[in-house]
């Protein structure tokens, strides 16, 4: 059993790779130094017994050297046979030769052997009285080592397989004496460790980690267990924190997109009986060009504001989350018997949380007014929580298209018109690069219909030759950021436009060519720089450009647009308000900024002979534009009554299908050829 054991134990060190390692390398160096003990063993027993035979042999010399010595002085022959003879039986001599002094062979004995042999050259010397020893010849042996060489063969195998045997043993005593004081409370450590990294720490059950040594005094292992034991209290601390970080905002501690999935997937998941309930996606209307104005510490608050209403709003029956920007997604957690309980509950609520929204806000001096959008799909136990979410957008998208703080339901057709919208987006960035845009220019007269200026108005056709109206891809654009890019081209088209044809426009009469400009163009970084850039490039006189901005664009972003007006006007180029009157009417901005003209907007144009207030406004805005110095175009103008009224007023262009519709670049020029050529 205890055998067993052993094996058992060996068999969980191999499977450590840090044991394993330690056993190879240990193992590897003990082998080395095995075979190079036991080389070393061998060798100083054969140099021993090579010693040993030496010393045997220089006593026989020393006790026969004396006799062969005189013998050979008295040439006794057979004395001389006699000692080689003895010479001879000497187990380790093979063979003995005696040589006279003039080297001649008197006396051979044995053979001569080709390896593992020793060969002795003896002087023999006889010294007579006191005269010099005379040289009388010389005794040669050749000693056989064979004998040595064979027990060292023959105790060599045994002498490295023991030595080899006992660092093998010693060597598994280190790996067990390692593994024991170590290995083992280092896997113990990794594996705590593993648990710990892949959030053990969450798990109450998960105890401190505790590792007993042989050691009475804290080791370095105990100080190991006690700095991660300090650590996963630590994390255990930080996780809450951690978690909650990663599901909240962290401008408004709203929960976020992560949050707010992993609850509506809980909420469609309780199948137990049916029900319904609501999702709200909520988009501030024009955030970016008030944070453009205000700057970001500003909009940033205004965000703090909007999260902490709907915290109020919600607090009882929904969950209101941040994912970007300015959206919002709230999720209702109460639950309806029917879908039209749902929605009448969900469109109520939204009117209130739109109410709340609208309400001032104070940003140090001022009191900011912000509207919003929103979007609603009815949650249902069929539902997908992200189709559920795209469907409130969807929703918030048709909302927005209503105009500011409207309220739209999903319904299932209005997944067709997001298709639309994703086939126009890909429809713009193809004509971008296949340069499927063109211009048309909308002629604006005078009383006498001589044309003066005219309207820049970009067209799409698709692949097959399609109009695109503008109304259903520039609001998508806008949405997309395209206008940016879009709006250099229309630059670009339009400056090549004036190059090519320049004393035509001038000859007929015309002073200006307006272009209209995006609020995001002007919060685009360098958009001043870029038109001035476009105007040298196409050596266009800036005062015959007129840049056509609406009212959204000078309320929302006052200072930004300030400047960016100021770097052109210094130019040269002139500015209109377009639709005045349709958006954040203020005599403040027409008198601070430096506007050159003022559009009325096409719906006062359009009741101007069916409302008395409609014809009192617009008297009222061309009063006041000349009084400012301003020209006044009316857009729109479709009838000779309303061309009557307005010339009554003293209206100064007038724009609209009863001169002109707009036309395509080629049409224009012929139009303006013609008048060119009239008497």
């Amino acid at each position: 059993m205890e055998e067993r054991n052993f094996f058992k134990k060996l068999i969980k060190i191999f499977s450590s790779r840090i044991a394993r390692r330690f056993a190879f390398r240990l193992i590897t160096l003990s082998l080395v130094v095995a075979l190079f003990l036991s080389l070393f063993v061998l060798y100083r027993n054969y140099k021993q017994d090579i010693q040993l035979l030496q010393r045997d042999l220089a006593q026989i010399e020393r006790s026969i050297k004396s006799s062969l010595s005189y013998n050979l002085w008295i040439m006794n022959l057979d004395a001389l046979k006699i000692l080689v003879n003895d010479l001879s039986l000497n187990k380790y001599i093979a063979y003995v030769a005696l040589y006279d002094e003039d080297d001649r062979l008197l006396i051979e004995q044995g053979h001569k052997l080709k390896e593992h042999t020793i060969t002795k050259e003896i002087p023999l010397y006889f010294k007579k009285d006191k005269n010099l020893p005379v040289y009388l010849g010389k005794l040669v042996y050749i000693v056989d080592t064979g004998p040595i060489y064979k027990k060292f063969i023959h105790s060599a195998f045994k002498i490295v397989v023991l030595i080899l045997l006992f660092f093998l043993f010693m060597s598994i005593v280190v790996i067990v004496i390692y593994w024991d004081t170590t290995v083992r409370y280092l896997l113990h450590i990794q594996e705590y460790a593993e648990k710990l990294r892949l959030g053990g720490y969450k798990e109450k059950e998960l105890p401190k980690l505790q590792i007993t040594t042989h050691s009475k005094k804290k080791d370095e292992f105990g100080h190991l267990v006690e700095t991660i034991n300090e650590m996963r209290q630590e994390i255990l601390q930080n996780y809450k924190k951690l978690e909650y970080q990663s599901l909240h905002d962290a401008l408004t501690n709203l929960p976020n997109r992560r949050w707010i999935k992993k609850r509506l997937e809980e909420l469609i998941a309780q199948k137990h009986r049916p029900y319904y309930s609501v999702i709200f996606y909520l988009d501030l209307d024009q955030f970016k060009l008030i944070n453009d104005s205000l700057g970001h510490s500003a909009g940033d608050r205004i965000l703090l504001e909007v999260a902490a209403r709907l915290k109020e709003l919600c607090a009882k029956m929904c969950t209101a989350a941040r994912i970007s920007g300015d959206e919002f997604l709230i999720v209702c957690n109460k639950r309806f018997s029917n879908k039209e309980e749902a929605k009448k509950a969900a469109f109520e609520f939204a009117q209130k949380i739109l109410q709340k929204i609208s309400e001032p806000i104070q940003i140090e001096h001022n009191f900011i007014k912000i509207t919003g959008s929103i979007g609603i799909a009815i949650i249902s136990p069929e539902s997908d929580a992200e189709i559920v979410v795209k469907q409130a957008d969807n929703a918030l998208y048709h909302a927005k298209e209503k105009g500011r703080s409207q309220v739209a339901i999903f319904e299932p057709n209005m997944q067709k018109v997001t298709d639309r919208r994703l086939e126009i987006e890909q429809l713009i960035d193809i004509a971008m690069q296949k340069d499927l845009f063109f211009m048309q220019y909308q002629p604006k007269v005078d009383a006498a219909g001589t044309i003066k200026s005219a309207e820049s108005l970009l067209r799409l056709k698709d692949e097959q030759g399609n109009v695109v109206s503008p109304g259903e891809f520039i609001p998508i654009a806008e949405e997309s950021g395209l206008i940016v890019k879009l709006g250099d081209i229309v630059l670009q088209k339009v400056f090549s436009f004036v190059q090519k044809n320049y004393l035509v426009l001038k000859n007929a009469g015309m002073d200006s060519l307006a272009i209209n400009v995006s609020p995001t163009q002007y919060s685009s970084a360098g958009f001043a720089q870029r038109v001035i850039e476009f105007a040298r490039y196409y050596k266009i006189d800036p005062k015959f450009i007129i840049l056509e901005i609406t009212e959204e664009v000078v309320a929302g972003s006052r200072d930004l647009v300030m400047d960016v007006m100021r770097q052109l006007k210094k130019e040269g180029f002139r500015f209109s308000i377009d639709d005045f009157g349709t958006g954040y009417s203020s005599l403040q901005y027409i008198k601070d900024f430096p506007l050159d003209e003022l559009k009325i907007d096409k719906s006062f144009i359009d009741t101007l002979l069916l409302d008395e207030k409609s014809m009192a406004i617009v008297k009222t805005i061309i009063d006041m534009a000349h009084n400012l110095n301003l020209y006044v175009t009316a857009e729109g103008v479709e009838t000779e009554e309303q061309f009557k009224v307005l010339y009554k007023y003293g209206c100064d262009l007038y724009q609209g299908f009863l001169f002109y519709k707009p036309l395509e670049e080629k049409e224009f020029i012929v139009v303006l050829n013609e008048k060119l050529k009239a008497p």
